[in-house]
């Protein structure tokens, strides 16, 4: 047995929130980075997640399910994104970008949504936003 080498580790170096997205060549460009979710109640608000994730060079073996949660702030899942299979080889990190829309009743009142980013079924990587009602003047 190698005790120099390990099964491989990987963790999420960047878990952001934003407006929207573009990919152009490969290459993405987030727009409008959120602290917040400002939405006005009775119509549609979404916001998309970049999940960043970095492995050792003992990682590239095999494939890393990862996936994206959203939850209340009573840890209730109230959205999961599609499972990725993370493959990283020779030292590239992998991304996940993942669109959501904000619940409807979340409009009426400020609430926090947990997000997480999913490695082999446990969270490492966890941030909040919070949902403020946009007041039109």
């Amino acid at each position: 047995m190698d005790h120099n080498s390990c099964e491989g580790v990987v963790d999420c170096t960047a878990l952001v929130i934003a407006e929207g997205y573009a990919e152009v060549e490969g290459k993405i460009t987030l727009f409008g980075i959120l602290e917040e979710l400002k939405v006005e109640p009775r119509s549609p608000a979404s916001f998309v997640v970049y999940a960043k994730f970095e492995g050792c060079e003992h990682a590239g073996d095999r494939p890393w399910p990862a996936s994206v949660l959203v939850s209340d702030e009573d840890g209730q899942v109230l959205q999961e994104s599609e499972e990725y299979a993370l493959w990283f080889d020779e030292s590239e990190s992998q991304t996940i970008i993942a669109e959501f829309d904000v619940p409807e009743d979340f409009a009426a009142e400020e609430r926090v949504l947990w997000v997480e980013a999913v490695l082999e079924d446990s969270t490492v990587s966890q941030t909040a936003v919070w949902i403020r009602e946009r007041y039109n003047v």
